[in-house]
């Protein structure tokens, strides 16, 4: 019994950030991903004899993350309770000057800005890739689609993200001359 629990622990904290930044695409809420995330490794260590089939522990956890946030989102809307997503703000050190502290804070903003006004199944798949680092196969056992819907989603997430994130060196160009 112990070895499964120091297992178990190794397992939780390989997994645990990666899932709770998951969870927290999916609810806007901390307190709401740290309970799903909570639950998904409770269900783990539940059904820990029954998983050794398991080819993918990161895609799984994923499923069970989405399928966990899809049924607190259903209670919500069915106690109709109102929901009010938190600030996520991102705290990055830069060591430049003032100006291209403005500067990259604005690009920062803006890009915080267009990746949370991508519709909901693009903004799923860039934060799956792009910021959890999965494949796209994996993305797409996880989200029930097919490989090429996910390029497809992803480089409509490119597209949008690149139209709006416009850099422009004004600036720069004016020191030139």
């Amino acid at each position: 019994m112990n070895n499964d629990q120091a297992a178990f622990r190794a397992f939780y904290n390989h997994f645990f950030v990666t899932l709770l930044r998951f969870s927290f695409t999916l609810t806007h809420s901390k307190e709401i991903a740290e309970e799903i995330t909570n639950d998904v490794f409770m269900h783990c260590w539940q059904k820990r004899a029954s998983l050794a089939h398991i080819k993918n522990p990161q895609v799984y956890l994923f499923v069970i993350a989405k399928n966990k946030a899809i049924d607190h989102h259903r209670k919500q809307v069915a106690s109709r309770q109102v929901f009010f997503p938190e600030e996520d703000k991102i705290d990055i050190a830069f060591d430049s000057n003032p100006e291209q502290l403005m500067i990259s804070a604005e690009m920062v903003r803006k890009m915080e800005f267009a990746i949370q006004q991508l519709p909901p199944k693009c903004k799923m798949v860039f934060t799956l890739i792009k910021q959890n680092g999965m494949k796209y196969k994996e993305v797409a056992a996880v989200m029930n689609l097919s490989v090429k819907t996910v390029e497809n989603q992803l480089a409509i997430a490119m597209k949008r993200l690149t139209a709006a994130v416009s850099f422009t060196f004004g600036t720069a160009s004016k020191a030139v001359k």
